[in-house]
């Protein structure tokens, strides 16, 4: 069995939260998270973008630049990048080989373990700067286990409330986990309730605060990730990254960096004519602010959306929004793992002339994409788990960055 093999193995573990079992890892693999200059993100949306964006201005300055995120769209090297570089196959080999036993011995789950090689890999390659995006809430999230130089806070919202907890105030508390002691906190606007949260957190911890503005620093940069949340992401970035005392940054390297950015799967053009989006937004907040983009799009002909989610999602707030905006709606089911039923997903869609339901999601893209006109415009949305067949049907790479 190949490493890559193996690690997909133990992902049937499931999650576990707690940081326990990835301390006993990390110490077992020597630690390589201590030392490493780490900024965490944590959030409900935005994570891998703001992640991205942090990421690709430190490149542009010259930094050598540690990124980690999840999930995957196509491949677990994803994940763990250097420099936009994803890790290799003997890298992750080198690494199970080596430290398989200490798996196994501490019950680590799969995203225990991908965290721990992540902090490997950076460690190795001795990084200037290692970003780490959050896999699940904050306070019992393995990445947690870092000790960084700066957190970072996306806005919260509903998402995962079977875990988090029902409401914006125990979501943001998990979420909040992750300020440290005497650690700039540098937050994006927020939910009342989540700022309030945010707040006690911070005083607690004795982190200073930073709230973003959103009226000022990007005001005529352009940004390589489509869409209006993307500004505010992009604000995020650069109050990270100038509130870092560690970091020498000039307005150039800002403005290369998110120039050249790049985000797979949030408001991905596919193909330009016709028109052909790809968006992971999987929740409801995520997936209107693609619909604020789309409309921006001002489609003169028919548009079709196909939306494949994940158990347990609720989209029943913006569900209405979806019918008042495309023509066709066809319900599907992911290739991941809980995926939503399509019958269950249509539940959600009160007008069912212009609703359909296909269960395969090769056939629902491939029929689609077949009745398009030149005028029309197809989005593809609801999914991480989405990608590897958006990449077997339109050949596109999720590679390098």
């Amino acid at each position: 069995m190949n490493s890559i093999q193996y690690l997909l193995n133990i992902e049937s573990k499931g999650i576990k939260l707690g940081l326990e079992r990835t301390r006993d890892l990390m110490n077992k693999c020597g630690n390589p998270h201590l030392g490493l200059r780490s900024i965490q993100v944590a959030g409900t949306n935005g994570k891998g973008s703001v992640c991205a964006m942090i990421a690709n201005i430190l490149q542009s300055a010259g930094y050598k630049t540690g990124l980690f995120t999840s999930p995957h769209l196509v491949s677990i090297n994803e994940r763990i990048r250097i420099n936009g570089y994803p890790i290799l196959n003997s890298e992750i080999d080198e690494f199970i080989t080596n430290n398989k036993l200490h798996i196994e011995n501490t019950n680590s789950t799969f995203f225990e373990t991908m965290t721990a090689l992540g902090f490997w890999h950076f460690k190795k390659h001795n990084v200037d700067f290692a970003i780490m995006e959050t896999g699940l809430g904050g306070r019992l999230d393995s990445v947690s286990v870092c000790e960084p130089i700066a957190t970072v806070l996306t806005p919260i919202s509903l998402d995962h409330v079977e875990i988090l907890g029902p409401t914006i105030a125990d979501i943001a508390f998990e979420k909040a986990g992750i300020i440290k002691k005497n650690v700039p906190c540098i937050i994006s606007q927020q939910n009342e309730q989540a700022l309030e949260v945010i707040k006690i957190k911070c005083a607690e911890m004795n982190a200073p605060i930073h709230l973003v503005n959103n009226n000022n620093k990007i005001k005529n940069i352009f940004i390589n990730i489509p869409g209006k949340i993307q500004k505010e992401n992009a604000n995020l970035a650069i109050e990270t990254i100038t509130k870092i005392k560690e970091i020498n940054i000039s307005s150039s390297d800002i403005i290369n960096g998110l120039k050249t950015v790049k985000w797979y799967g949030r408001n991905q053009h596919i193909q330009k004519k016709p028109l052909i989006i790809f968006d992971v937004g999987h929740n409801a907040s995520g997936i209107k602010s693609f619909l604020d983009y789309f409309k921006s799009l001002k489609i003169q002909g028919k548009t079709t959306i196909i939306i494949a989610l994940q158990a347990r999602k609720n989209i029943s707030s913006i569900s209405y929004n979806i019918q008042t905006k495309f023509n066709t709606i066809i319900c599907t089911e992911t290739g991941g793992r809980n995926p939503m039923p399509a019958k269950e997903l249509a539940k959600y869609f009160s007008n069912k002339k212009n609703l359909k339901i296909i269960t395969n999601i090769e056939f629902a893209i491939q029929n689609s994409v077949k009745s398009l006109c030149s005028n029309d415009a197809l989005a593809i949305i609801g999914s991480h788990y989405i990608g590897s067949t958006i990449n077997k049907i339109f050949n596109i790479s999720f590679e390098k960055y």
